[in-house]
């Protein structure tokens, strides 16, 4: 675990399993809804935006993935990055709370400019949140953290 970020981060690009959100939009109901600001990349990675009432690694906006008639609903919400530990984890809001959904196993700087956060597996939470369909310990996609200048 290496790797200092600069201070003024404006967005974190994160596609979170690409596997999941294909999944979803191929569903005859399935929906992926962004709000708060996120956008989508053209490569399908979502772009939240800094909080900067949260520090460098706090994002705002949201994610939401919908389908089979409302079983399948899952909202992603003001993701952080959050040391615990020894260890980085990724975290959400979900009604009011601060929920751990990934374990982080590096964030490394690329350049003065961004982040790259590699072995990025979802924890019991964020295994659940998902639907249930996934195991803690299963790989989700890498993070990239961009500061302002990036």
């Amino acid at each position: 675990m290496t790797g200092a970020a600069s201070p003024e981060v404006r967005r974190l690009e994160w596609a979170v399993k690409p596997s999941f959100v294909a999944y979803v939009e191929s569903l005859p109901d399935g929906r992926v809804e962004v709000g708060g600001g996120v956008t989508r990349a053209s490569d399908g990675r979502f772009v939240f935006g800094a909080d900067a009432g949260q520090g460098e690694f706090g994002f705002v906006g949201s994610v939401h993935f919908f389908g089979h008639h409302g079983v399948l609903d899952v909202t992603l919400a003001d993701p952080r990055i959050e040391v615990v530990g020894d260890r980085f984890v990724v975290t959400i809001e979900v009604q009011g709370e601060r929920v751990h959904v990934a374990t982080v196993e590096q964030l490394r700087g690329d350049g003065a400019d961004v982040l790259s956060a590699s072995g990025v597996e979802a924890t019991d939470d964020g295994a659940a949140l998902l639907g249930g369909v996934y195991q803690a310990g299963t790989p989700l996609d890498n993070l990239t953290i961009y500061s302002a200048a990036a």
